[in-house]
């Protein structure tokens, strides 16, 4: 499997400096999202276009508006496509740099705390429509990842927040070095170090199964249930947010299945009590509507879903589940 080179920069002006040095602007085309544009500065003789988008909008309909730029300014197989931007615009830029006269040089750098330890890694690129959320997508590695620790800056509590769950879930699956940081800083603390081992798990992960046969599944955990309260809400709850609970859920079936010890759940649910994030969901949706979408998941098969599960911490594994047993789960029915 290619490796993605994966840079840490602490400053902005780093980045700047970085990206002048590596990349020529006369083949270099940049997509950054228009909230990162108005509060950062960036070389502008560098061929800038900025994208305003969210989980809504993260579809074909913007895609299409990409090919459109790319077309239009003569991007071919050696231009270098670099995104800067949360984690919703990497995956789009991604699916449309991997389609677009089938890839280019991708270079992805994360502006949030959820794109910088899961998004811009592993290949994965998506977009949503009316069946789910990244149901048509593509592996495709980026040529390069820059992580500037700095970008967060700007991000307010909530984010930060959200974007730890993913954290937490790399500590759940692969390293409980990271849930005791995490847990001991308690709710808004991150630093370059922490990043690094959320990426590392997910990266070590990946080498073993970049296309998703198998282990590659174990950083699902949490995101079944989390995927479905996105839909269920219309993208109003985030995806950390709606990770963080499905990750309740995988806890408390892994108490029943494996005997996971119960002080994993209730030390987690201290945590996001303490960060302000919510424990629970109500879902909107009728049962047979949200049958159909978790019917739909990638991971269904015959009326049971592949579902991530802890045996014990840093040891995932997949058991096919009831689908219908999921729905007794989240529905209290």
């Amino acid at each position: 499997m290619q490796e993605s080179k994966i840079s840490y920069l602490e400053r902005v002006d780093q980045l700047n400096l970085y990206l002048n040095n590596n990349f020529s602007k006369s083949s270099s085309i940049i997509f950054i999202d228009s909230n990162v544009s108005s509060e950062y500065e960036f070389d502008k003789n560098f061929n800038f276009h900025e994208i305003s988008i969210n989980e809504e909008t993260k579809n074909i309909e913007t895609v299409q508006k990409i090919w459109e730029i790319m077309h239009s300014n003569l991007t071919t197989r050696t231009t270098n496509v670099i995104c800067i931007g949360g984690g919703v615009l990497c995956d789009v830029v991604g699916f449309a740099t991997s389609t677009f006269k089938r890839g280019s040089n991708l270079v992805l750098v994360p502006t949030s705390l959820l794109s910088m330890v899961d998004a811009s890694h592993g290949g994965k690129n998506g977009i949503n429509n009316n069946y789910g959320k990244n149901q048509i997508g593509t592996f495709y590695l980026p040529n390069e990842v820059l992580i500037c620790v700095k970008f967060l800056d700007s991000l307010n509590k909530e984010e930060i927040n959200t974007g730890l769950i993913e954290v937490i879930k790399a500590g759940f699956i692969g390293n409980k070095e990271i849930l005791y940081s995490v847990y001991e800083k308690q709710s808004s603390y991150y630093d370059q170090k922490l990043i690094q081992l959320a990426v590392d798990v997910k990266i070590k992960i990946i080498k073993e199964d970049f296309k998703e046969s198998n282990k590659r599944m174990y950083l699902n955990f949490g995101h079944t249930v989390g995927h479905l309260i996105e839909s269920d809400s219309n993208y109003k709850i985030s995806h950390g947010q709606a990770v963080g609970i499905g990750i309740l859920t995988g806890l408390a079936i892994s108490e029943k299945e494996y005997n996971l010890d119960e002080s994993y759940r209730k030390n987690y649910i201290t945590y996001l009590k303490n960060s302000g994030l919510e424990t629970d969901y109500k879902f909107q949706k009728s049962r047979s509507e949200l049958l159909t979408v978790l019917s739909n998941d990638k991971k269904a098969n015959s009326g049971k879903i592949n579902f991530v599960l802890l045996e014990e911490i840093e040891k995932p594994v997949l058991k096919e589940i009831d689908i219908e047993e999921v729905m007794e789960l989240i529905t209290d029915e």
